[in-house]
């Protein structure tokens, strides 16, 4: 279990922000108009955050869930008109990259070059987007990186053609004539373009269809002015989120809410903790029930013993000297039972991946089966105070398991021992 959390959250800290800042939605703003961006202000909010030397860099962050289409051709174009089917489409979250954020934009270059083509330009209308949008936009064929176009129908647009659409009908049913509605008002909105500049493969995205535009861009799909969504900190030690973040509390406005990453992910790790408790449990009851083996061992030695052991107190022997015998040789036993689990079960978690190849190839048993923890080597993290705890408890346990034979056969009757009688 502990491999297991361990290896859960550096899986976490690779892609996820150690911090996430951001303001608190105002409660008195009317319905729809508030989505839980924040003001104007984050710049100033980013510079207090960078004075912390725990902090590497902080990002903008900006979602913008929208409907991208492949610009069609004058020919497919032509062909919609006919009832052909419409050029290749697919709802996918565009992010905000702030080309200032120096730290993020050497990390997507180099994703670029290692897992990408073409090129990470979001100068103007330019996009990149990840491996499972470029699939789906050019399920034609027809996607050619530096020169298609896509029509992206984000919020504002949405925002927008309803309210041309409200107007048509205001002008419908006032019996107005609708090309005076447009000369009058506005003309009727269309989807912004951009140019697919390149395709990359982030492993924070995975297989979601995605793809990256500029900060000013992805404000203006989003409809949102000058505002983000919130700031994302990454954090030279990710462990210590926690410190920093009553650090932060203390520099930046009330409004502000700082969430760190074991805080967004607090119903797993408590789920892991509970798993660990009940492995806790589960290792004690099993020393319980060691124990209990060492106490009937110790009461078949005292019964065959007997004799031996009134003969001890008919020549004067103490009680406490009889129970220091009987906890010297359950000493003797836990200590030889302790030692060799301990070594057994490092030498089960040295050899843990061959011997569930063997158990698989053999016997068909997949213990671990590949879906829970991938390809990759079995988790596990060997920690100290976790084996000094489980040995202790076994070993405390075995040596207290010889005491009640002990103390009962010590306060037996010397003269009914050495006739065999109990």
């Amino acid at each position: 279990m502990s491999g297991f959390e361990k290896k859960i959250k550096e899986d976490l800290l690779r892609f996820e922000p150690a911090i996430v800042v951001k303001a608190s939605s105002n409660p008195s703003a009317p319905m729809g108009e508030d989505e839980g961006r924040t003001t104007s202000d984050w710049r100033t909010i980013r510079t207090k955050i960078l004075e912390n030397p725990e902090v590497r860099s902080v990002s903008p962050v900006v979602k913008v869930t929208s409907v991208i289409e492949r610009k069609p051709t004058p020919d497919e174009e032509k062909a919609r008109e006919e009832g052909a089917p419409r050029a290749a489409e697919a709802q996918a979250l565009l992010l905000a990259v702030d080309p200032q954020d120096t730290i993020q934009m050497e990390r997507l270059n180099q994703l670029m070059t290692e897992q990408g083509h073409g090129s990470f330009e979001l100068a103007g209308e330019s996009m990149v987007v990840n491996q499972a949008l470029a699939d789906k936009l050019n399920e034609d064929g027809l996607l050619v990186l530096g020169e298609s176009a896509a029509n992206i129908f984000g919020p504002a647009f949405l925002k927008e053609y309803r309210n041309y659409y409200q107007e048509q009908q205001r002008a419908k049913n006032n019996n107005e004539k609708l090309e005076a509605v447009e000369s009058k008002d506005r003309e009727l909105p269309l989807p912004a373009e951009y140019v697919v500049q390149g395709v990359i493969y982030d492993p924070n995205l995975g297989a979601q269809m995605s793809g990256y535009i500029s900060l000013k861009n992805a404000q203006n799909l989003a409809g949102t002015g000058k505002g983000i969504d919130g700031l994302t900190v990454q954090l030279a030690d990710a462990f210590r989120a926690g410190e920093v973040k009553e650090i932060l509390k203390q520099k930046l406005p009330a409004h502000w809410e700082i969430e760190t990453w074991n805080e967004r992910n607090k119903r797993f790790f408590n789920a892991i903790s509970n798993e660990r408790g009940m492995m806790y449990l589960v290792l004690t009851i099993i020393s319980i029930v060691a124990a209990f083996c060492i106490m009937n061992t110790m009461i078949t030695i005292a019964v065959q013993k007997r004799k031996e052991i009134g003969m001890m107190r008919a020549l004067g022997a103490k009680t406490s000297q009889i129970v220091s015998l009987f906890i010297n040789k359950g000493l003797i036993v836990a200590s030889i039972g302790v030692g060799t689990g301990f070594l057994l079960g490092r030498a089960v978690l040295y050899w843990r991946d061959e011997i569930n190849q063997f158990l698989s190839s053999s016997l068909n048993l997949n213990i671990f089966a590949d879906i829970l923890q991938g390809p990759q080597s079995i988790p596990a993290n060997l920690r100290l105070l976790d084996s000094l705890l489980i040995c202790g408890i076994a070993f405390v346990l075995c040596t207290l398991a010889a005491v009640p034979p002990a103390w009962i056969v010590g306060r037996m009757d010397p003269a009914k021992a050495i006739r065999n009688e109990v």
